[in-house]
């Protein structure tokens, strides 16, 4: 019988949690639940987390079968962070400096100890927000991701943070986990067979970002002074920006446009962050780093996500941080309560 491999699925996510395991074990670190994806120019907000005497820096290119690209994306640092969410605290988070994008081409794997190139379009699939996978194996209860995006949205303005609402991608492209039944052990056929007609295989891909983390990101951020908007988002593979053309003909409440968040988030759903009561949540905040491209003399480039992250950095991080703090207080509260 034929065996088609399926790299950077549940073994090879296992095995980069037992690196993380074993590195945070000597560091007398606990492994995290709480996840936090920072995009570009936002990486000033893990700087607050990487006091050598508390935390655990781990260069991805350590991981086993973590995609590399041959150059990180600018604004993006290519480490994981694990570190206390406050101090003192004995419960931890883990912080991705970055994301590798399907874009970058030149994506690398490291098969006994040489980095081969990866030119399977599948492999590479799966290679985009490995670390979801990982997050999932970890056990990570809620993931909090950011980006970069132009908007479309006329009430928008450069520095606004957006709540991912919705996404929209073409429907050629997939980027749940492999087919491997051992993510759904309970869906299992007496235990030999994967059962196609169980939903775990077919996703839904309704609410695929948390209201229960929305609602607690707008108090957060009403409680700092500002209104948390929410807008639709458009993922293109890139790397080239959208044209004037494109952002018109864009389904009415289109508003962001971005290259990365959507495949990750399609990943979670495919592996069970459901957003549902006492289950894994998944939420996006995106940093409107330019308008949309609306004029044809208009000229946009990756620069000025850099320079307004670092710009706005004093509204995302403490917000972030904030909502990191009373999101572990409402998960600890409700396991009181579970307890009674």
């Amino acid at each position: 019988m034929f065996e088609e491999p399926e790299p950077f699925g549940y073994k090879e996510a296992s095995e980069a949690v037992d690196c993380i395991g074993d590195k945070a074990g000597k560091a007398g670190l606990a492994m995290p639940r709480i996840s936090v994806t920072l995009g570009s120019g936002l990486g000033s907000f893990a700087a607050r987390y990487t006091n050598p005497d508390s935390c655990l820096v781990i260069p991805t290119p350590e991981l086993p079968h973590f995609a590399q690209p041959r150059r990180q994306a600018p604004g993006h640092g290519g480490r994981l962070i694990i570190a206390p969410i406050e101090d003192g605290s004995e419960e931890t988070m883990a912080i991705w400096e970055g994301r590798n994008h399907f874009y970058q081409r030149r994506l690398y794997q490291k098969i006994k100890e040489q980095w081969l190139k990866i030119t399977d379009p599948e492999v590479r699939k799966a290679a985009v927000g490995f670390y979801i996978a990982i997050c999932k194996r970890l056990g990570i209860q809620d993931i909090l991701t950011s980006n970069a995006v132009g908007s479309s949205d006329p009430q928008h303005q450069v520095g606004d943070i957006v709540r991912v609402s919705d996404q929209i991608m073409d429907p050629e492209y997939d980027f749940g986990v492999p087919e491997e039944p051992v993510w759904f052990a309970e869906k299992m056929v007496d235990g030999t067979g994967f059962d196609y007609n169980q939903d775990a295989y077919f996703y839904g891909q309704g609410q695929l970002y948390s209201n229960e983390l929305h609602q607690l990101a707008q108090e957060v951020a009403r409680g700092q002074g500002w209104e948390l908007t929410e807008g639709v988002l458009n993922w293109r593979e890139g790397r080239g920006f959208e044209t004037p053309a494109y952002v018109k003909t864009r389904a009415p409440g289109v508003t962001l446009f971005g290259m990365s968040t959507a495949p990750e988030v399609q990943k979670a759903r495919s592996i069970g962050y459901s957003n549902q009561p006492g289950k894994g949540h998944f939420a996006a905040f995106s940093l409107v780093v330019n308008i949309a491209q609306s004029g044809h003399d208009q000229q946009i480039s990756n620069r000025e996500g850099n320079e307004a992250g670092r710009a706005y950095e004093d509204r995302f991080n403490p917000f972030m941080f904030e909502l990191i703090k009373r999101r572990r207080a409402a998960r600890l509260a409700s396991a009181c309560l579970r307890t009674f």
